[in-house]
């Protein structure tokens, strides 16, 4: 009888455990941090609010510190990045120097840095973006980042009015929904790539 109620046990963990997954999410902050964000910030307290998510944010400059949380998240743990502005340019360096990150909405990034490639392993990646430069102080929210399969939304928000939109925030909570559906990701398989690329040259 012992042994049939652990195996139950273990039978319940395992069907359990992927509809169980928490949702890791780090936000990365603009130039200036909070203060420069209000918007942001009633994002990120909604955000705190919403049961299996852990929101911890990131000052752009600190997106190492990101990778190292990314890093020591438990096996089945979905990662969200929400980048604005600068925080949305520096995502993608987050994103290339780790294994592997379901989700990057990347709000506003600035023109005014080095325009850095998508190399890392995203499984969906969104940019929200003004194409006009006067519109975003000169272009602190014009830039199109590159990479594979990025969705790019374009709208007429201002710089400072961009995270206050109501399809950014729906994007976001739509995202946190999206992954909590899903199954926990195979940390195995999203480690395999780049694995194979450190043998590739030799």
């Amino acid at each position: 009888m012992k042994i049939r109620l652990i195996a139950l046990a273990l039978c319940c963990s395992l069907v359990c455990s992927p509809v169980c997954a928490t949702t890791f999410i780090g936000v990365l902050w603009p130039w200036l941090g909070p203060l420069a964000a209000p918007g942001l910030v009633e994002v990120v307290a909604e955000l705190q609010s919403i049961p299996d998510v852990e929101v911890v944010t990131y000052l752009h400059p600190d997106w190492s510190s990101l990778v190292d949380d990314i890093n020591r998240q438990p096996a089945g743990t979905h990662i969200l990045i929400i980048g604005y502005s600068l925080g949305a340019n520096n995502a993608i360096l987050v994103a290339n120097n780790t294994n592997y990150i379901d989700s990057i909405i990347a709000l506003q990034p600035s023109i005014f840095t080095p325009n850095t490639s998508l190399t890392g392993k995203v499984g969906r990646i969104v940019e929200i973006y003004n194409p006009n430069p006067w519109m975003t102080f000169g272009g602190m929210g014009s830039q199109r980042l590159v990479g594979p399969n990025i969705e790019y939304i374009m709208n007429n928000d201002s710089h400072l009015g961009a995270p206050f939109n109501s399809e950014f925030r729906n994007l976001v909570k739509s995202e946190i929904v999206r992954l909590s559906a899903e199954p926990a990701p195979n940390t195995v398989q999203a480690k395999m790539p780049m694995a194979l690329s450190g043998h590739a040259g030799q």
